[in-house]
């Protein structure tokens, strides 16, 4: 997207970078009716041009909906059937995705995945942290009958979802240790007043840790809190 959405009620940050001139990794937002919004990431499988025009396709099927994606197993099934039946069959490619609709107004968050990383819900009253792994299925393109289940949680003032690509947990440092999920959640124990103040301090632990080692995969880092 050209610029970040601006939704009441929620706080919105990004950070994309691409291991080469054209990456897979994708991110979209939806503002959707009644306040809400949709926020998809997903990672294409491979690198490099491959990778960058399966993204571009479903980043076109994505659009092509007559209705607002307000259900998230709807988007995905969506994209896996036209991305099965037209594209990925014959190539043996697929892309991994989750999808999540923000609603501030009822206070909830309600989300499907395809293979995807689960991304990472922190509750602002105490810090717990909450994975949101509870309605995984196939990654889009394999399955073309599959279909996409979905979960509903609270979303309270102050709780932000940090989402992710594997180019972020999968990342290296110098000595050859993996950054891993579990660094991933401690950088996003610090306070933040802010998605950006949150989404900086993910990259301060994140470059820290990488320092000196060129980027090897896609890197994709969303972060949306209620305000």
């Amino acid at each position: 997207p050209a610029e970040k959405p601006k939704v009441p009620g929620l706080d919105v940050a990004v950070h994309y970078q691409t291991a080469k001139r054209a990456g897979g990794d994708y991110y979209d937002f939806f503002p959707l009716p009644d306040g809400k919004l949709g926020v998809l990431v997903a990672d294409a499988s491979g690198h490099g041009a491959p990778a960058a025009g399966l993204m571009a396709i479903a980043l076109s099927i994505a659009h092509t909906l007559p209705d607002p994606p307000v259900r998230p197993a709807a988007l995905l099934t969506h994209l896996n059937a036209h991305m099965t039946k037209r594209y990925t069959r014959q190539t043996g490619n697929f892309m991994t995705a989750f999808y999540a609709v923000f609603d501030p107004a009822a206070g909830t968050l309600s989300y499907a995945s395809a293979g995807h990383n689960p991304p990472r819900l922190v509750r602002a009253a105490d810090g717990s942290r909450v994975i949101l792994n509870r309605a995984q299925s196939l990654p889009l393109g394999i399955k073309p009958d599959e279909r996409y289940p979905e979960q509903v949680v609270p979303l309270h003032a102050g709780d932000r979802v940090v989402f992710f690509t594997d180019g972020v947990i999968e990342a290296v440092n110098a000595e050859g240790d993996v950054f891993g999920p579990d660094r991933l959640d401690a950088t996003t124990d610090e306070p933040a007043a802010s998605a950006e103040e949150l989404l900086r301090a993910v990259l301060r632990g994140f470059n820290r840790f990488t320092e000196g080692v060129p980027v090897a995969d896609d890197r994709t880092l969303v972060v949306v809190r209620r305000s």
